[in-house]
């Protein structure tokens, strides 16, 4: 009856979509904590030796968790798919399902219907959620260049500024009195570097001007020039006081990752363009990726599943290498803004049009061998 096969349906599509959905959540929360683990190692050192606020961290690291999602939500997706439709093939379940008689299709519609979902999700996270957590990343990561102050700093350890311009080294440091012994400090500006070493030093506040002042000494400066040339003191000096100034307003200037979306589609510029594209392409991704894990669980119906995700994945980690591949060739004007980075979106089309095809060319003949009428026996 029609009422009993609707019903029928939506148990069959219910029970697919648990079973793609079951591992869904292990597998991103995997994925985030390694994500964030490898890029917030340098911020966690800084938290270790106290130039970081707590509170500070967290912020961080919730921001690149959101900064992942767009990335590691399509790839969850599409392994839980995999996983999922493979645990049913290798049960014969999904052979009982065809054999209830609802179609083949049934299934892949169910699966488009998740990715779907996912793929609205992934567009919001990669056109709002992604500018605005860089917007905070950057603001988070000057705060933290602003919190590294002489009087937090640790013996024996090298700190150094995010772009590299200033480098401080104190072999010992006393924390009761604030004294500092064997310090090294380089800085870099127009070209030339300027490298201060003092015996010792130690932090004081001038009243007068209510400043912090670093005094050091018995220092020398020396000065290198750019492109190489030698290096050539500056003097020597029995006491050198640094002014630390207070810290400035942060200002991150323009950033593409961190601009809007709107501004970024009437952009011009190479990088916003290659931008752009990315966060279009996400979503897009999503519903690509999930059909093509719907196909790779019915090939090769005897092998594991565990043998058809490593398969899985070395797919992805070429497609996902071509993306990056295909943006910084829009980035740096090896191809233009069309076809930018959509060729390989339309490769993975291609793929999965070329499976489809394999797959009903590859009914059709077990159809047809099925119905062979049998040979006369030859007398």
């Amino acid at each position: 009856m029609p009422v009993a096969r609707g019903s029928a349906e939506l148990i069959i599509d219910g029970y697919i979509t648990r079973e793609v959905l079951k591992p869904l959540l292990l597998i991103v929360t995997v994925l985030i904590l390694i994500f964030v683990g490898y890029s917030s190692g340098r911020y966690l050192s800084y938290a270790a030796d106290g130039l970081l606020q707590i509170d500070t961290l967290a912020s961080f690291i919730l921001i690149k968790m959101v900064i992942a999602l767009e990335v590691l939500l399509p790839i969850a997706l599409y392994l839980s798919i995999v996983l999922g439709l493979g645990k049913l093939e290798s049960g014969a379940e999904i052979t009982a399902i065809r054999a209830s008689g609802i179609g083949k299709g049934r299934v892949m519609r169910a699966v488009i219907g998740i990715s779907i979902l996912l793929a609205i999700i992934v567009a919001g996270f990669s056109m709002y959620g992604r500018p605005i957590a860089y917007e905070k990343s950057y603001w988070i990561k000057a705060k933290a260049e602003a919190e590294i102050e002489i009087d937090k700093l640790q013996s024996g350890n090298f700190y150094d500024s995010e772009a590299r311009e200033r480098t401080i080294f104190v072999e010992q440091v006393d924390k009761k009195s604030g004294q500092l012994e064997r310090i090294f400090i380089r800085g870099e500006r127009g070209g030339f570097i300027h490298v201060i070493y003092a015996g010792s030093g130690i932090q004081e506040f001038d009243v007068a001007t209510g400043r912090r002042v670093l005094t050091l000494m018995n220092v020398r400066v020396y000065v290198i020039g750019p492109h190489g040339a030698t290096d050539r003191g500056l003097g020597k000096f029995k006491i050198l006081k640094l002014r630390l100034d207070d810290v400035a307003p942060l200002s991150v200037g323009y950033k593409r990752k961190a601009a809007p979306t709107a501004t970024l589609a009437s952009s011009n510029s190479r990088l916003d363009i290659a931008e752009f594209q990315w966060r279009l392409s996400t979503p897009i991704s999503t519903i690509l990726l999930g059909i093509l894990a719907v196909l790779l669980s019915r090939s090769a119906p005897r092998s594991s599943r565990y043998t058809k995700t490593i398969g899985a994945m070395l797919i992805y980690i070429v497609y996902f290498n071509l993306s990056a591949v295909a943006k910084t060739w829009v980035e740096t004007g090896v191809v233009g803004k069309f076809p930018g980075i959509w060729w390989v979106q339309f490769c993975l089309l291609m793929i999965i049009v070329a499976l489809i095809l394999s797959t009903k060319l590859a009914f059709k003949r077990a159809a047809e061998h099925a119905y062979l009428p049998p040979l006369s026996s030859v007398g």
